[in-house]
């Protein structure tokens, strides 16, 4: 089963390419816990979070969120009775252009035009993320497995020098999932390394769906996936 295409590929510095972060991030000095928003839930990102330190420690002590692989995703999802969801929370456009099949798309940033561009600071995040997923997955003891293009992590601490970047973050699928458990979600999972992970397994492990080079631009120099997978991603690795 391939991914379908939805789209052409486009040239260095556009859809895919090395872009600045969103500028999506607003936690408060004086108020590290955050600010619930109208349904009592403390946003992940974006006005009023929690500091991602407090989240990311919720996520591996309060809540003890596993992390899977990309094979034990596919296992997941083929399970017979009750499979997982994979739930992709990349920007819209992005999931419409390459997406892992049977994944569903529930973006947790948009914008409008000036966005779909590329242009750094037009994202902001989806305020009503979790209305949404409620929609889409009504079922609160449904097995989700969240992702974004590359992940972030659990298994690592986040850095004590707030001024690098910060790898454990991820683009947005953790503290999606921070809020999700915030609703009542109970069985959340975490996709190592992103749909760029999986895809890029796919290439030596045949019991995942084979990558469309028509879709997926990892491939491609200019995608800065390859180069930067596994260094500094302080260096231009695409993170949004």
């Amino acid at each position: 089963m391939r991914p379908r295409a939805n789209g052409k590929q486009r040239g260095r510095g556009t859809r895919w390419g090395r872009s600045k972060r969103c500028q999506v991030v607003a936690v408060d000095p004086k108020n590290p816990l955050g600010r619930p928003n109208a349904r009592g839930i403390v946003p992940g990102m974006g006005p009023g979070a929690r500091e991602w330190r407090l989240i990311h420690k919720e996520l591996k002590t309060k809540y003890r969120m596993p992390t899977v692989s990309s094979a034990e995703c596919a296992k997941m999802m083929r399970q017979g009775g009750k499979p997982a969801t994979l739930l992709d929370v990349r920007f819209g456009p992005d999931f419409e252009q390459w997406a892992v099949p049977g994944s569903v798309s529930v973006p947790y940033v948009e914008g409008g035009i000036l966005a779909k561009l590329r242009l750094p600071g037009f994202k902001k995040v989806n305020a009503r993320f979790v209305d949404d997923v409620e929609r889409a997955i009504p079922d609160k003891t449904t097995k989700i497995i969240l992702c974004d293009i590359w992940g972030g992590s659990l298994e690592r601490e986040p850095p004590e020098n707030k001024s690098f970047t910060d790898p454990t973050k991820g683009a947005g699928s953790l503290p999606a999932a921070f809020e999700l458990y915030q609703a009542g979600y109970k069985n959340l999972y975490h996709l190592r390394g992103g749909v760029n992970q999986y895809f890029e397994d796919c290439e030596t492990n045949k019991d995942l769906p084979e990558p469309d080079p028509k879709s997926w631009p990892g491939n491609l120099e200019w995608f800065g996936y390859r180069q930067f997978n596994g260094k500094d991603r302080a260096r231009g690795q695409r993170d949004d």
